[in-house]
């Protein structure tokens, strides 16, 4: 999303770190020369101690010879929003200022504290309508914040990103990418889905369930399986989306990140959508350098998509 600083940084590896509720992750991803990628990942407690957390992970980023690594930090939900915007009729060196005048009423501060970036979508299948784009909204304080949180924890940042940008690079290494596929990842908080084809995020949306909503509705069979339903209808009303506004084909798979009991709800999904729903399991996809429990890696999952991201330009949108 932003790139505050960039120094001469070491290549061919990447670290990401993302907070998730009272837990940070912290990945390393090395890109291999035979392709592969290999990853260590950790989770830390941060509890309250909004001060001190830092520290913790530069001690651990000491062990893990992070010195002069690229890092990419992801925002929190709350600290961004996305909105959803037709593209100006006006100049390339013009568009983000006619961006930002257009968000102006949609945010709850001064658009002049805002710092905007703009994620363009894929062109509709009707031709005659209008280019949309994400614009992702952030203040200028929560920027200088992570700058400054990354400086205590002695970690060398120097892109700021969004989860739902992690997730897709997570979600372009599947083999159901190809044809198209939606990959469903809950947080301690919210819930974030994203459908991607051929590498390219076709449409992203943030669902309010979180892992403490399955936490809480444990031993209630009744409120699990309304949640489920809520789940499932998002996930339905997303993909008719996605099918009539890109006329792509049908999505056959659901790929569900961990830190949530995959085999109830993947059966529950299926059951709803009639879909293929399976998990993304870490262990396929990359050379695991130590072993993270099912728990941690819903914690880190954020933080090997950051991990994953690339110093070559972003890919240009693509036609579907």
């Amino acid at each position: 999303m932003l790139r505050p600083f960039k120094r001469g940084l070491a290549k061919r590896v990447r670290v990401g770190i993302a907070i998730d509720g009272a837990r940070a992750g912290l990945a390393r991803v090395r890109r291999l020369d035979d392709g592969a990628l290999s990853v260590s990942a950790r989770v830390f407690d941060t509890g309250k101690d909004a001060q001190g957390w830092p520290e913790r992970i530069a001690s651990q980023a000491a062990k893990m010879s992070l010195e002069r690594t690229p890092t990419s930090a992801v925002l929190a939900a709350d600290a961004y929003q996305l909105q959803l915007v037709e593209m100006p009729n006006v100049p390339a060196d013009e568009m983000l200022a006619a961006v930002r005048w257009r968000i102006k009423d949609l945010i709850d501060y001064p658009v002049e504290e805002a710092v905007v970036e703009l994620f363009e979508m894929p062109p509709h299948a009707n031709p005659g309508n209008a280019p949309i784009a994400y614009a992702v909204v952030t203040r200028k304080s929560e920027v200088l914040q992570q700058v400054e949180r990354m400086r205590h924890a002695e970690l060398q940042m120097d892109v700021i990103d969004i989860p739902e940008l992690c997730i897709r690079n997570l979600a372009s290494l599947l083999p159901q990418d190809e044809h198209g596929v939606a990959l469903l990842h809950f947080t301690e908080e919210c819930g974030y889905l994203t459908v991607t084809r051929r590498g390219v995020l076709h449409m992203m949306r943030r669902l309010d369930s979180g892992r403490n909503v399955f936490t809480d509705a444990a031993g209630d069979d009744f409120a699990l399986q309304e949640h489920i339903s809520g789940i499932a209808l998002e996930i339905q009303r997303s993909l008719d989306y996605y099918e009539s506004h890109y006329d792509c084909r049908p999505v056959g798979d659901v790929i569900l990140g961990p830190g949530v009991d995959s085999r109830l709800l993947s059966t529950a999904l299926a059951e709803h959508l009639g879909l293929a729903v399976s998990p993304l399991v870490f262990e396929e996809m990359f050379e695991m350098e130590e072993a993270v429990s099912f728990e941690e890696q819903g914690s880190c999952l954020l933080a090997i998509g950051a991990a994953l991201r690339t110093d070559a330009p972003a890919p240009q949108v693509a036609a579907s």
